[in-house]
C-alpha cells in the first residue's frame, strides 16, 4: 500500500477561495482484537464551498468514518484533511461546522425549542439570545407554533425538522449529514429533501450527507463520491448535471441512478 505524507503547504495553497473539505491521502484502520481492519485507504475529495456532496457506497465501505473524520471526531491515521483551508488539526471555527446524526439524538424531556437551544450552550451566548435563535432556526424549517412540544408529541418528521433546526442554529458554514432521512417513510423523506434544498437555498451553506440511497444522492446533490468496497476509496466523483429539483421519473436522472448502482 502506497502512503501519502502530505505537509500544510497542501491546505494554504494559492487559491483565493479554498475549497470547504479537502481529503488528501486520508488512510483510517481500527483494531479489532487481534486484527486490525482497513476502513479507509487513500482518500482524495475536495469539496468546494456551497456545494452539496452526496457519499455513497457498498455497507462498511467508510462512509460515515469518512464523515467523523471530516468533522474533527476522528483522526486519520495518514494523510490530511483541510477545512475552509487550514489543517484540520489547526481549525479554529468548528462552530461553524454542523453535524447531523442518523438518529435525531433529541432529549426527550426538553421541548422542542430547548432542544435546538442545546446546540448553544456551551458557547457564551445569553440565554435571552439563544432563544431567539433557536426560535428562528424553527421558524426556518417552518415548526411555528410546535416550539414547546416534546419529542413523544412530534411526527418522525416533524423530530427531523427540529434536528435539522438545531444544525443549522449555529449558523454552520459546512453542514455534515450521516443519514439524517433514512428512518422516515418514503413521503416524509420526500418533504424533507425540499426542506433540506429550501433551507440550502437560502443559507448557501457546504452539505456534505452519507445515503445509501442512491436517488436520494441523484435528487440532492451536485456531485456523488462514491467509494469502493472496505478498505474504501474515491471511486469516481460523477457530477449531477439536471438542474434541481429534479425527479426519479426524468430519463436523464434515472441515468445517473444506473450509473451510480454500477459503480457501486
Amino acid at each position: 500500500m502506497t502512503h501519502i505524507e502530505l505537509t500544510e503547504q497542501t491546505c494554504n495553497d494559492a487559491e483565493q477561495t479554498p475549497p470547504a473539505i479537502r481529503l488528501s491521502g486520508v488512510d483510517k484502520s481500527f483494531a479489532n482484537g487481534n486484527q486490525t481492519i482497513e476502513v479507509l485507504n487513500n482518500v482524495n475529495l475536495t469539496v468546494a464551498p456551497q456545494a452539496i456532496v452526496g457519499l455513497i457506497g457498498a455497507s462498511g465501505s467508510g462512509k460515515s468514518t469518512l464523515l467523523n473524520i471530516i468533522s474533527g471526531i476522528l483522526k486519520p491515521d495518514r494523510g490530511q484533511v483541510c477545512i475552509c483551508g487550514a489543517a484540520s488539526e489547526e481549525f479554529n471555527d468548528w462552530g461553524s461546522v454542523s453535524y447531523m446524526f442518523q438518529d435525531d439524538r433529541l432529549l426527550p424531556w426538553r421541548s422542542a425549542i430547548r432542544n435546538v437551544e442545546f446546540a448553544l450552550e456551551p458557547g457564551s451566548i445569553a440565554k435571552k439570545d439563544r432563544a431567539q435563535r433557536a426560535l428562528q432556526a424553527l421558524q426556518l424549517v417552518e415548526l411555528e407554533g410546535f416550539e414547546e412540544a416534546f419529542p413523544y408529541q412530534l411526527s418522525g418528521g416533524m423530530r427531523s425538522r427540529v434536528a435539522l433546526a438545531r444544525s443549522l442554529v449555529t449558523e454552520p458554514r459546512i453542514l455534515l449529514m450521516d443519514e439524517p432521512f433514512s428512518r422516515l417513510d418514503a413521503q416524509t423523506r420526500a418533504l424533507m429533501h425540499e426542506e433540506l434544498l429550501r433551507v440550502y437555498k437560502l443559507k448557501r451553506m457546504t452539505v456534505v450527507f452519507v445515503t445509501h440511497d442512491v436517488a436520494e444522492a441523484v435528487l440532492l446533490a451536485d456531485q456523488v463520491a462514491v467509494l469502493s468496497p472496505r478498505p474504501g476509496t474515491i471511486r469516481e466523483v460523477v457530477n449531477i448535471a439536471p438542474a434541481r429539483p429534479r425527479d426519479i421519473t426524468q430519463p436523464a436522472v434515472a441515468s445517473y441512478m444506473q450509473r451510480l448502482r454500477a459503480l457501486i
